[in-house]
């Protein structure tokens, strides 16, 4: 029989007051994507920096970073963005040095976090060089990077080059293990008149993505990766109950993970999370979710959760929390 601490009246007040909190930060979203591209339009002494910004559901700044070298050192194309689907980036900079390698990079911030793309290089052209003719290019950018199992990520992107509006865009998908080549999903879209495309996906595991436009020649972006966290429900019999009343625990997982260990956790009057039992994912009649049930006695009223680990192909994720609560 397992024992627990009645948690003092002021912590419990302390705890009512921060789940709220917590809830708004759950759904506020995170840090931006920054997805530096192409540089284009280059010259003598000018070149346009391209890029886009998922601001992931959070309004968002960014500039670019450029330079002779990887410390960049300058500036350019300070701008705002919001919303969840990926933003065009660009910047005009000019007074280049003829015939001179510069480094520039795609830099966004939001209240969550900052994000840097890579950095990406160009040479302005040498005296006496005719611009050369655009080649197509193809960006893409994911937004967010994990999701809840049956949740949705946004998949976009630019196509640049002589003739990047109306495009035909098609999306290829590689699940895990990634054994197997990249694959068409049937999902094919058509870029704006800017070239922008979009896709909304929802993976039911690790999935890596990647583009294909269909210019001429065709061009293929770098794949992105969609992580998936396990969904997990979780119930009790009873929240409100005498000292020492038998509770049953329980819920499901999604997607069917049978046999992996379920975490029943307790939050201490400090905010962390202790492990005060597990049991294990059992079948249901459907394919894709497991179930769980465990009693407990309980002795004192806390806030509980229950939590489930990640493997290769799921990441970890916890459940809604819930307060028990002792006469």
């Amino acid at each position: 029989m397992k024992v627990f601490r009645v948690v003092p009246v002021l912590a419990v007040l302390g705890m009512l007051l921060l789940v709220p909190a917590a809830a708004i930060a759950t759904s506020a979203g995170g840090p931006p994507i920054a997805t530096t591209e192409p540089a284009t339009a280059i010259t003598l002494t000018s070149a346009t920096l391209n890029g886009t910004v998922s601001p992931n559901k959070q309004s968002t700044t960014f500039v670019f970073d450029y330079g002779t070298t990887k410390s960049y050192g300058l500036t350019a194309g300070q701008g705002t963005a919001s919303g969840n689907a990926g933003k065009p980036a660009m910047a005009t900079i000019g007074a280049l040095t003829p015939n001179t390698l510069y480094h520039f990079r795609l830099v966004a911030k939001n209240a969550s976090g900052t994000s840097t793309g890579q950095d990406m290089t160009f040479t302005t052209l040498p005296i006496g060089v005719p611009p050369l003719p655009a080649k197509d290019a193809v960006s893409i950018a994911v937004a967010p990077g994990m999701v809840t199992f049956g949740h949705s990520a946004v998949i976009s992107g630019r196509v640049t080059g002589p003739k990047s509006g109306g495009v035909q865009v098609v999306l290829q998908a590689q699940p895990f293990p990634f054994t197997g080549p990249f694959k068409a999903t049937g999902t094919v879209t058509t870029a704006g008149p800017d070239g922008r495309y979009s896709f909304a996906v929802a993976p039911r595991l690790l999935t890596h993505y990647l583009v294909v436009a269909k210019t001429a020649p065709p061009v293929t972006s770098t794949p992105v990766a969609v992580k998936v966290r396990y969904a997990v429900s979780f119930f009790v019999s009873s929240s409100l109950v005498n000292r020492g009343t038998l509770v049953r625990f329980f819920g499901s997982v999604r997607p069917a993970h049978n046999g992996r260990t379920v975490f029943i956790q307790r939050r201490s009057s400090t905010g962390v999370y202790h492990t005060v039992a597990t049991t294990v994912l059992r079948s249901t009649t459907s394919s894709t979710r497991s179930s769980y049930s465990k009693r407990l006695r309980i002795f004192g009223s806390g806030v509980y959760r229950v939590r489930i680990l990640h493997d290769a192909d799921h990441a970890t994720n916890n459940s809604r929390a819930r307060r028990i609560t002792v006469r």
